[in-house]
């Protein structure tokens, strides 16, 4: 279009090359053309593939504010706490009153007394589409208090945030999140509910999300039972299935010393196949659904480049430019988010919110 409206009053001689160089080098036209880097589906981290305890790799985020009674008769705000494990796919649930540091670190001891000792937390580090900006601020700044960061200092707890803005970093909990808020909305609809009502809503919600398949429901007769959370919760429950029923009968008819060997050995055995399964169905099932047949490559981004930083403004000339101070690399070897050096300071963003400038 540039070269056209020019050749309607002037003939340039190597326009075309003209126009182009005049263009590459407006650093205006530049902005609006520059387009996000990409790079290939990654590896899934190895906390969510490796066999260990139920909830020691955890997700947390809050929900929305729900309203409920109070015994007055007036109108109070409380949040969710979800709790996630990383491995298994189970969930916990907890209420809160406020978004208080007192408040979360109350529902942290909870979780913890009842699920055993966690080793890493994932979360959220800002805000996200899925999230209003006020519970996200809210969850930001409680775990920058100094009593939660001793408080996990003490139980031995590493906390690891997600790049800010990039919501698909944690994908296993904000698709549980979608999975609690479904079922929540259906049940409640307008009705306002006392705390306790609540509380006992969401732990039957809970349990539900625990006995959901992880692995496929086949139809056939002679295929393998599903595997959901809740073996690996509650191994050797009556709903889970997984125990025969002349074991139970032995379990309750005696308790001497051979009868206890013989209990020991086969709850470990029951754990044993409980895991080969988990690694035989649902990771193979993981790795069907994020394996690509011809994944594309892409160049990785570099330490001294410019890039636009996508921030809130659908005007790219509001974008924050910047230079990439620091790469993260993933497991994979690719460049998966960045450091990036701005006039307002250093910001981490995933590589798919950096739109690389050729200056």
């Amino acid at each position: 279009a540039t070269l056209s409206r020019l050749r309607e009053r002037f003939w340039i001689p190597k326009g075309r090359q003209s126009v182009k160089s005049v263009l590459k080098s407006c650093l205006v036209c530049r902005k609006y053309s520059a387009k996000p880097a990409r790079q290939q589906t990654g590896q899934l981290p190895q906390d969510r593939v490796v066999a260990c305890p139920p909830f020691t790799t955890v997700g947390t985020d809050f929900t929305g504010a729900i309203t409920v009674k109070t015994t007055g008769g007036a109108l109070q705000k409380v949040y969710i706490v979800l709790f996630t494990c990383a491995v298994t796919r189970a969930v916990h649930l907890e209420v809160v009153s406020n978004m208080s540091v007192k408040s979360f670190i109350m529902s942290l001891r909870r979780f913890l007394a009842r699920r055993g000792c966690v080793k890493v937390f994932y979360s959220d580090n800002a805000k996200t589409f899925r999230s209003s900006c006020e519970i996200l601020k809210g969850f930001k700044s409680i775990i920058r208090q100094p009593e939660l960061k001793s408080f996990i200092t003490s139980d031995g707890i590493s906390w690891k945030f997600i790049p800010e803005r990039s919501p698909w970093w944690g994908g296993f909990w904000e698709r549980l999140m979608r999975s609690i808020k479904e079922p929540l909305t259906k049940t409640l609809g307008r009705a306002l509910l006392t705390l306790e009502e609540l509380s006992t809503i969401l732990t039957e919600i809970e349990s539900v999300i625990n006995n959901r398949p992880i692995t496929y429901d086949s139809d056939e007769l002679d295929e393998p039972r599903i595997l959901t959370p809740s073996h690996f919760l509650l191994p050797g429950h009556l709903n889970t299935g997984f125990v025969p029923e002349y074991f139970l009968n032995l379990f309750l008819s005696a308790s001497d010393r051979v009868t206890l060997s013989r209990r020991k050995l086969f709850q470990m055995k029951l754990l044993k196949q409980l895991w080969v399964k988990w690694k035989e169905q649902y990771l193979l099932m993981l790795k069907s659904a994020h394996n690509l047949a011809k994944p594309s490559s892409y160049n990785n981004l570099k330490i001294g480049d410019i890039v636009l930083v996508e921030g809130t403004s659908k005007s790219k000339l509001l974008w924050e430019m910047g230079v990439i101070h620091e790469v993260i690399m993933g497991r994979d070897g690719f460049v998966r988010a960045c450091v990036v050096k701005t006039s307002k300071g250093k910001l981490r963003r995933a590589v798919q919110l950096l739109y690389p400038l050729e200056i």
